[in-house]
């Protein structure tokens, strides 16, 4: 018979184990861990490959191919109703005859289309007008100044003084310097197709230190009317912001834009919040109401904040599409923030004033505050770490009443979709040119722009406006605005 273990020999054999069992049991709970790690990594590289220019701030071009059919774009726009096409009674832009056209040219028939006799010499029965538009042969014009010189009958002699703007033998006038800045600034020429375009167009081929040197001399006729760019934007009662990252050379950098519906302020910095905020000198002094995205560094400035709900529409949206079972407050949130958009469209077109009556809104309160509080609920920390869907669920629930401002302030937008569209233009600079060199280079872009999206929002032309800048007299903001 074998020989049963002794009460010792058992004691050690219970603890060795109850210690197999317990690293067994630490072991199970460390994966545990890694496994749920795992999975939070992977929704997130799943959240961020399902992202598209339809449920984020991506822009179009940077969608990539699809696999299969191209699904349906899901717009964030409800329905008006409205037709598409030209509404009725616009005047559209199709080709018109004029009634006083720059040159006529009067057509007879030579024979008589029946008995083919000469119809020289008969008197006319009509005409049929038709007219044709097209454009002059455009050269430059050289204009000769003569300074001469003339001796008084004392012996002096007195030579005429220049022209302003003729300082030296040769010099390119204002009209050639305002195209030159329209096709860079406006148009997003690089300085060498610019040069080819000028001389293709006008046949006066030019240099690229040319169009730096009219770009510097734009930028420095310009310090006055950004000031007052500047001191109009602080004392607005609203105003909107956003940024977006350019390229300077191989380096990162920052435009900021800053506008209303009358001006706009471009500016460049190497930082993205306040630093540069603080440096540009307006929005610490500005005291209405700020409409921009949730960034955090606007929340110092302002007596008041609207964030941009199309941002947290399409945030909501790309939390839908990633899981529509679980995170199913989305869902019940865009219901109530694009309800809330539609009560106040009707409300301004029926012109009971462009806000909702004050049980109305809030309901639509308590409705997003329920479902922001839910999506916290379904999202707990993984560890100290708050996932995106999470980290929005709370973002609403705290700012809810800076997202829901445009309920209750008829002056309040719904977005920032003006600061975004005067920032476009800096992607399309960044597509056709590649961004800018120097910062210097980037400076003297931001200013002329900031001159010809303002003149633009007061309804002037922009190319007579840079005329009258290298003129030496630039347009100034009026005292009314």
């Amino acid at each position: 018979m074998p020989q049963m273990p002794s009460y010792e020999q058992l004691a050690e054999l219970v603890v060795e184990l109850s210690a197999t069992v317990e690293r067994l049991e630490a072991r199970v709970a460390e994966q545990d861990l890694r496994i749920a790690e795992l999975e939070a990594e992977n929704a997130e590289l799943k959240r961020r490959l399902g992202m598209n220019s339809q449920n984020s701030s991506k822009p179009p071009s940077s969608d990539g191919p699809e696999v299969g059919p191209k699904p349906k774009p899901k717009s964030l726009r409800q329905r008006t109703g409205r037709k598409p096409g030209r509404a009725k009674g616009d005047p559209g832009g199709q080709l018109e005859q004029v009634a006083d056209p720059d040159e006529t040219v009067d057509h007879r028939p030579p024979v008589c289309g029946g008995c083919r006799a000469d119809l020289s010499g008969r008197e006319g029965a009509g005409f049929t007008a038709r007219q044709v538009f097209e454009l002059p042969e455009i050269r430059a014009r050289v204009t000769e100044h003569r300074l001469h010189r003339v001796t008084c009958v004392c012996g002096h002699t007195t030579a005429a003084e220049a022209p302003p703007g003729v300082k030296t033998a040769v010099v390119y006038g204002p009209r050639l310097h305002s195209a030159v800045a329209y096709l860079s600034v406006y148009q997003m020429l690089p300085a060498l197709r610019l040069a080819e375009a000028m001389s293709d167009l006008f046949g006066r081929p030019i240099s690229t230190a040319t169009v730096m040197t009219v770009l510097r001399r734009g930028h420095d006729g310009l310090a006055d009317f950004e000031e007052r760019v500047k001191d109009h934007l602080a004392e607005a009662p609203l105003a909107h912001a956003d940024e977006t990252g350019i390229k300077l050379g191989v380096q990162r950098a920052w435009l900021h834009v800053m506008c209303t519906h009358l001006v706009t302020f471009y500016g460049v910095h190497a930082s993205r919040g306040r630093p540069a905020m603080d440096a540009f000198g307006i929005l610490p002094r500005f005291t209405g109401t700020l409409v921009t995205d949730a960034l955090a560094s606007y929340t110092v400035y302002g007596d008041a904040t609207q964030l941009c709900a199309a941002h947290v529409l399409r945030e909501l949206l790309a939390v839908e599409e990633a899981d529509p079972v679980g995170q199913a407050w989305a869902s019940q949130a865009l219901r109530v923030l694009r309800e809330a958009k539609k009560e106040v469209d009707a409300a301004t077109a029926a012109g009971t004033g462009a806000v909702l009556a004050p049980e109305r809104a809030a309901a639509i309160r308590r409705q997003l505050l329920e479902a922001a509080r839910c999506g916290r609920s379904a999202n707990p920390p993984r560890g100290r770490k708050l996932g995106k869907a999470g980290a929005l669920a709370v973002r609403l629930r705290d700012r809810i009443d800076d997202y829901l401002r445009f309920t209750t302030d008829p002056t309040v937008p719904f977005d920032n979709n003006l600061a975004e569209r005067d920032l476009r233009m800096a992607k399309c600079k960044q597509k056709v040119s590649g961004g800018w060199r120097t910062e210097k280079g980037a400076r003297h872009f931001a200013r002329i722009r900031s001159y010809i999206s303002t003149v633009r929002k007061h309804g002037l032309n922009p190319l007579t406006a840079l005329h009258n800048l290298f003129a030496g007299r630039p347009w100034t903001l009026p005292k009314t605005a």
